[in-house]
């Protein structure tokens, strides 16, 4: 850059270049790069910009006051300069040292958390083996699969933690597989009931996905009580897509339908007329969404539909 100016206006601003020098040097390589850069940038300009031209003698009455001047001056910019590296430095560890306090606190939560959720879904398990009551064991086995609904939602956003992400976000499709698998496991062991599941690539706030994950848990642990009884095959097709500004989830199965003997309680209405029902319009609002039911006589199929935001 020296060399630059100097085919253009030949010992002008002598010393101009050297502060920014010297200011980079030291902020990129601390002080000693700092007096290096100063020592060699001013015997540079003395020996080879200042006349006499490639002597260390000054021409100009005053040159040697003002190379003086201008090397205290340069000095002055290394020492601050190495005192804001060092303050930028001891930020930069504190910050380190948060990060990595709050990443530890973050899996620590997370280990509780997942130990509590398997703890309590496995009493209920535990529980369920136990007893002989029918419907008590429906209940408890319904109550196992939303625990693990919220244990479900509770590890997809962690894991966009993990990953970095730092977003509230659940991915939707890693969740709603992780229900449907356990579901279909619990729900369906000998498989002659099939769960289907479509999911778009998409992510919705933890709240909303809970709620989505606890109705696609009450709708297919209703058909799995009503739909299919007395059949020893069928089908449960399960969808999540965006459309637009909306979020759109389908449940539905090829059973008996809706009605008395059907896979909902519904009265004239068409509203639940249950508890599972009334969980399920819960639910349905929790997540921002209206749900609507429709049967044709050969089954049921079931739309929930809310704003993305």
């Amino acid at each position: 850059m020296r060399a630059i100016v100097d085919s253009m206006a030949l010992a002008a601003g002598p010393y101009s270049l050297i502060y920014p020098a010297i200011l980079i040097a030291t902020l990129f390589g601390r002080w000693q790069a700092g007096l290096t850069t100063w020592l060699t940038s001013f015997l540079f300009a003395w020996y080879f910009v200042l006349p006499v031209f490639g002597s260390f003698t000054f021409a100009i009455d005053g040159d040697a006051a003002r190379t003086v001047v201008n090397g205290l001056a340069a000095l002055v910019i290394v020492v601050f300069a190495e005192i804001f590296r060092r303050a930028v430095r001891d930020a930069v560890r504190e910050r380190d040292k948060e990060i990595e306090a709050r990443g530890l606190l973050l899996r620590e939560i997370d280990h509780r958390m997942r130990n509590n959720f398997a703890i309590v879904e496995s009493f209920l398990n535990l529980q369920s083996r136990s007893t002989e009551n029918d419907e008590a064991k429906a209940a408890l086995g319904v109550a196992s699969a939303r625990m693990h609904s919220f244990a479900a939602a509770h590890k997809s956003l962690y894991e966009s933690y993990s990953a970095n992400e730092f977003s509230s976000l659940v991915d939707m499709r890693s969740y709603l597989t992780d229900i449907t698998a356990h579901l279909a496991q619990a729900l369906f062991p000998g498989e002659e009931v099939r769960l289907r599941l479509e999911v778009h690539e998409t992510k919705m706030p933890r709240d909303k996905a809970s709620a989505i994950g606890l109705v696609v848990n009450e709708l297919v642990t209703n058909a799995a009580k009503h739909a299919f009884h007395g059949r020893q095959d069928g089908e449960v097709a399960i969808s999540f897509a965006e459309e637009g500004e909306t979020w759109r989830l389908t449940v539905a199965d090829n059973g008996r339908g809706l009605g008395p003997d059907g896979a909902d309680v519904a009265d004239s209405n068409g509203k639940g007329g249950g508890f599972g029902a009334g969980l399920i319009e819960a639910f349905a609002q929790q997540a921002g969404g209206a749900i609507s039911r429709e049967s044709n006589g050969v089954g049921a199929r079931f739309v929930v539909t809310g704003q993305l935001h």
